[in-house]
């Protein structure tokens, strides 16, 4: 199953934050016209004890191209899909608390109050506010410890129409309680849920806004080396080819392609370091 994830804490979401959304002495204040609709994930992080392991596991599994940058005196990796930014990696290999993890960033109106409600729901703060150029941020974990980030973007970002290939277009949410989770996330991003399936005994809710934005779920109870968390997933033609390549690459194939799963067309994996991901054909 899914690794153990775990809300980063201190410095290391810190770095996360100032490096996808850059750095300036004096960032212009967030508009109210310029807005992202609020539960629409932005952005992906990977924090990463080994950045170079990363660059040829996802270079060889999805054909990614990386850029390397520095902004604050901060190392940081974009890494690209045909030229468009996909995610970023972070290297946390200084930090001995910390695990490696894809941190996924949602869109909401007004950080500070998304993290007070956050904050009166039960969660915590990991980042406090804080401004950058492209937008308001702060990394916070929910009531069941599933750290996740808030962008309060500075203006408008393209939505592709279409999933696009090698790019995430999805979200899971993995609950311990998937009632509470639901109560949760429908005050936070103001998702409308509904359940779309019911096979194999566990009721899959879709997360909708204007259009759906995410799924989620209750782990089974005996699942115990599974935390809450958010699974970003990937768009790819064949999950199973590439899911065969895992091992070799230095990765572990979670959970393996099977037919009572979406046809066939899911299989979950973690990079070197333990990041858990999932790739995704669809349509199913």
């Amino acid at each position: 199953m899914i690794p153990k994830l775990r809300a980063t804490t201190t410095i290391g979401a810190a770095c996360v934050l100032a490096v996808v959304f850059g750095i300036a002495n004096a960032p212009e204040p967030v508009t109210a016209q310029a807005r992202v609709e609020t539960g629409r994930f932005v952005w992906h992080d990977l924090m990463t004890k080994d950045v170079s392991a990363a660059r040829r596991f996802y270079g060889e599994l999805f054909g990614w191209r990386f850029e390397d940058t520095t902004r604050g005196d901060r190392p940081y990796v974009i890494a690209r899909s045909a030229d468009i930014p996909v995610g970023g990696m972070v290297d946390i290999s200084a930090m001995t608390d910390a695990g490696s993890q894809w941190v996924s960033f949602m869109a909401v109106d007004s950080v500070d109050k998304s993290v007070a409600q956050v904050q009166a729901d039960g969660g915590k703060v990991i980042v406090q506010p804080r401004d950058l150029p492209l937008a308001r941020v702060a990394v916070v974990a929910d009531p069941q410890e599933a750290p996740l980030g808030l962008a309060q973007m500075r203006g408008t970002i393209p939505e592709a129409t279409q999933p696009t290939p090698g790019h995430f277009f999805w979200q899971e949410y993995l609950a311990r309680d998937a009632a509470k989770a639901l109560d949760f996330y429908k005050r936070l991003a103001g998702y409308e849920p509904a359940i779309s399936d019911s096979r194999l005994g566990v009721e899959y809710h879709v997360l909708k806004k204007a259009r759906s934005g995410a799924g989620l779920f209750q782990l089974p109870s005996d699942v115990v080396d599974v935390q809450p968390n958010w699974l970003p997933y990937v768009l790819v033609s064949d999950p199973e080819a590439l899911s065969a390549r895992v091992t070799a690459l230095g990765g572990r194939v979670i959970v393996p392609v099977a037919p009572e799963r979406r046809n066939s067309s899911l299989a979950v994996i973690a990079d070197p370091g333990g990041a858990a991901l999932a790739l995704q054909k669809y349509p199913y």
